[in-house]
């Protein structure tokens, strides 16, 4: 797949996301919503479990580092003023997340999403299905391996397709900034 202006690829070792993935299995989890208020819970849509980290532990660090460099390097230049949780997401079979964005432009908030980190902390051989796509005029599937960091503007619709076996398991982190205007 020829290299997209529209995410960054980057790399975590294997040692950090079984690191990161026994901490977080330690967290309690709770089912996924979706909305501004993240009160909305719609399986249809979104079914997955998820837990938080705060937003200082050292996993987020690598999230973060990671986010502000694409932003940088991509030459999206947005102003990013903070960082939230560290979402740690498992998918088992029949779980998805169907076509959505990070940003709720129209949430009256005073800051937007910007841009959204998401880490995949397992082997693909371990679940089938799971494929990460990213839709900007035609969908791609981002080639991620266990510990590969994709950082992509949290505007674009991405989703994760229904896993039919095994458990997918992966990071996310959202930078964020003043409205954009």
């Amino acid at each position: 797949m020829a290299h997209l202006p529209i995410w960054l690829l980057g790399q975590v070792p294997a040692a950090l996301c079984d690191a990161a993935v026994a901490e977080f299995s330690a967290i309690p989890v709770k089912e996924a919503s979706m909305g501004i208020e993240a009160d909305v819970k719609d399986t249809r849509t979104r079914n997955t479990a998820v837990c938080f980290a705060p937003q200082n532990h050292w996993f987020g660090g690598v999230l973060l580092q990671h986010g502000v460099q694409a932003n940088k390097a991509m030459q999206w230049d947005f102003e990013i003023t903070a960082n939230e949780d560290v979402q740690f997401a498992s998918y088992g079979p029949e779980q998805h997340y169907q076509w959505h964005t990070d940003t709720f432009f129209l949430s009256g908030r005073p800051t937007d999403r910007k841009v959204t980190v998401v880490c995949l902390l397992n082997d693909p051989s371990e679940f089938e299905g799971g494929e990460f796509q990213i839709r900007l005029y035609q969908e791609y599937a981002a080639p991620l391996t266990k510990g590969t960091m994709i950082a992509f503007p949290s505007f674009l619709e991405h989703r994760v397709v229904p896993v039919t076996s095994g458990l997918r398991k992966s990071a996310t982190m959202w930078l964020s900034g003043p409205r954009f205007r």
